[in-house]
């Protein structure tokens, strides 16, 4: 890895810890009543997702290079993203699926019913439920689509060709794509195609230097403001300078980043759990901050346990498999 990767790199460890936070904080003050002001603060925090895409942008190009990767290890490399995401993804779904029928038994229960349907199963295994009228189990999934879209199209079509010019060409015309109307445009990776393409030039031009990543970064800065508007483009220019200022925190948005994959699956159960709960112990509004609090940290916690017993041994397991023979 380049000496001008490292600080970087170690920043992207916190930029997730501090997008994974910001989303379940957006997910779990949606619930304030007596705090509606601090409520509607806690809503930007969905703009955490953005986050992701860019740092997905950063990284799985990196990653690539760093392995001399080449369109002919494509299934490979899908390969290894499938061990890397889907054993953490693919148990939520079944804690889901088990979860809500045990509900469902409950006669108190007044929420809706998650059928087992086989064709919507195999629909989120294979991240095509944005192309079905089926909904999907847990509503953050929908970014897993547009990552496994996002893998396709970069593991298929961007190293085919190493040409600086061929690089510059393909980001922005992908950045492009976000101007075209699709339908259920919100779940295909087109529509946060600057996003993706920032990161990715963001690299480039650390790796590189060469300024003409600067005119795609520029471009793409643009793109963003005209798709979504000038707080996202904020946001994602703040993040990047963000770890410079957090070296008191460091080791707490360390941890988060560690965990931030299994805490952001996971805490929308987590949270269904707990409302249940708290609403059996019938909590005064007034203590809805400290509800807030306790939320939080019962998600991390489950998050952690979710990690060590989840996600770290398939991380383990996708490192081992191989671009090249050694």
């Amino acid at each position: 890895m380049k000496e001008n990767h490292k600080g970087f790199i170690q920043s992207i460890q916190f930029l997730r810890g501090f997008a994974a936070l910001a989303v379940v904080l957006c997910h779990y003050g949606s619930n304030l009543i007596a705090y509606k002001t601090l409520s509607k603060v806690l809503n930007y925090g969905q703009y955490g997702v953005h986050v992701f895409f860019f740092v997905s942008g950063y990284v799985i190009c990196l990653a690539l290079i760093k392995n001399n990767y080449h369109p002919k290890h494509f299934f490979n490399f899908l390969l290894k993203r499938s061990i890397r995401i889907d054993p953490a993804y693919l148990t939520t779904i079944i804690l889901t699926l088990l979860s809500f029928w045990l509900f469902t038994s409950i006669p108190s229960f007044k929420g809706h019913s998650i059928p087992f349907i086989p064709a919507q199963f195999l629909a989120h295994v294979f991240y095509i439920v944005p192309f079905t009228n089926f909904g999907f189990y847990n509503h953050v999934f929908w970014t897993l689509c547009v990552e496994f879209q996002f893998y396709i199209l970069i593991g298929g079509l961007y190293f085919l060709n190493t040409n600086l010019k061929y690089r510059i060409g393909f980001l922005l015309l992908f950045s492009l794509t976000s101007f075209i109307p699709f339908a259920n445009s919100g779940y295909l990776v087109t529509t946060y195609a600057p996003i993706f393409a920032m990161g990715i030039a963001t690299m480039h031009y650390h790796s590189t230097k060469e300024k003409e990543y600067l005119i795609v970064i520029a471009f793409t800065a643009i793109s963003i403001f005209l798709n979504f508007n000038i707080g996202v483009l904020l946001l994602i220019i703040c993040v990047v300078l963000f770890v410079s200022f957090v070296k008191k925190i460091a080791k707490v948005f360390d941890f988060l980043g560690k965990i931030s994959y299994s805490l952001y699956i996971i805490h929308p159960l987590v949270l269904i759990y707990l409302l249940g709960i708290y609403k059996k112990l019938s909590i005064s509004k007034n203590l809805e901050l400290l509800t807030l609090t306790s939320q939080l940290l019962i998600a991390i916690i489950c998050a952690y346990i979710f990690y060590v017993l989840i996600e770290k041994p398939s991380i383990k397991l996708s490192k081992k498999i191989a671009y090249k023979n050694k």
